[in-house]
C-alpha cells in the first residue's frame, strides 16, 4: 500500500510540475488559440449553411484532423526537450521511475487538451437551440474526441521520445498519425490477409463510429490498448536511453 502511495504521489508530482510548464509556456495558449478559431469557423460554415442540421457529425472529421495537426505541437517537447537540455539525465536521478514520468507527463497533457476541448461545449448549447433534440449523438461525439485525442497525445509522446529536437518530434509525430489515419483507405488495396488487421489500426475508422453516435465497446477497448500500447513503447526508449547512458 506504501508503495502505491508513493507511486501515485510520484506521478501526481510530474503532472503537476508539467502542467505548470504548459500554464507559463505560451504554446499551449497559441495552440489552443488556433484550435478554437479554426474549429470555431468551420462549426459557423456548417451552421450557415442552408442544408444546416441539429448535429456535430459533419464538423467532426475536420476537428478530428485539425487535432492530427495541432496535438504534436504540444507534445513534441515533452521529452525532446528534456533530452536536448540535459535534464532527462537529472530527471532519472530523481525517486522517480520512467513509468512514472510517462504516465505524468501523459495526464498533464490530457487535462490541457481537455480544457482546449471545453470551450467547444459552446456547439452543443447552439445545437441545441437549432432544435437537437437528441443528446446521445452529442455525447458519444465528445467521447470519440476524448479518445481519439488521448491515442493522439500518446502517439505525440512516442515520437517526443525518439528525438532530441522539438521540431524533429512535432514532424514525426504528425507523419505517424496520419500513416494511422489513412490505414484504413489502405486496407482496400492489400491483400485480404492484411486488410483486416491493416482497417483494424485506422484512428479515423473507429472514431468514425463515435461521430455516428454509435458508441461499440471494441471501439472503447481498441483506443484504451493502443493508448496503453504507445505509453508502453514510449516507457522502453526511455529504458534504452537510460542504459545507453
Amino acid at each position: 500500500m506504501n508503495a502505491v502511495r508513493l507511486g501515485l504521489n510520484a506521478v501526481s508530482a510530474v503532472t503537476r510540475k508539467e502542467l505548470y510548464s504548459y500554464l507559463v509556456s505560451p504554446m499551449a495558449y497559441v495552440v489552443t488559440a488556433v484550435f478554437l478559431l479554426v474549429n470555431g469557423f468551420i462549426f459557423f460554415l456548417i451552421i450557415a449553411s442552408p442544408q444546416a442540421e441539429a448535429s456535430l457529425r459533419p464538423m467532426l472529421p475536420t476537428t478530428a484532423f485539425l487535432l492530427l495537426l495541432i496535438i504534436p505541437v504540444l507534445t513534441m517537447r515533452l521529452l525532446a526537450e528534456e533530452k536536448s537540455t540535459g535534464t532527462m539525465e537529472l530527471l532519472m536521478t530523481f525517486p522517480v521511475t520512467d513509468s512514472q514520468v510517462v504516465l505524468g507527463k501523459f495526464l498533464a497533457t490530457f487535462v490541457v487538451y481537455l480544457l482546449m476541448l471545453a470551450p467547444t461545449l459552446v456547439y452543443v448549447v447552439i445545437i441545441r437551440a437549432f432544435g437537437g433534440n437528441e443528446w446521445g449523438p452529442l455525447l458519444s461525439a465528445y467521447l470519440g474526441l476524448v479518445l481519439l485525442g488521448a491515442a493522439f497525445i500518446a502517439v505525440g509522446m512516442f515520437s517526443s521520445s525518439l528525438a532530441r529536437n522539438q521540431i524533429v518530434a512535432g514532424v514525426l509525430g504528425i507523419g505517424l498519425l496520419l500513416l494511422l489515419w489513412v490505414m484504413g483507405a489502405a486496407s482496400s488495396v492489400l491483400g485480404p490477409r492484411l486488410s483486416s488487421l491493416i482497417a483494424y489500426l485506422s484512428l479515423n475508422d473507429h472514431f468514425m463510429n463515435f461521430g455516428q453516435g454509435v458508441i461499440d465497446l471494441k471501439d472503447v477497448v481498441f483506443y484504451l490498448s493502443f493508448i496503453a500500447g504507445a505509453l508502453f513503447l514510449t516507457v522502453r526508449v526511455l529504458e534504452s536511453s537510460r542504459w545507453r547512458a
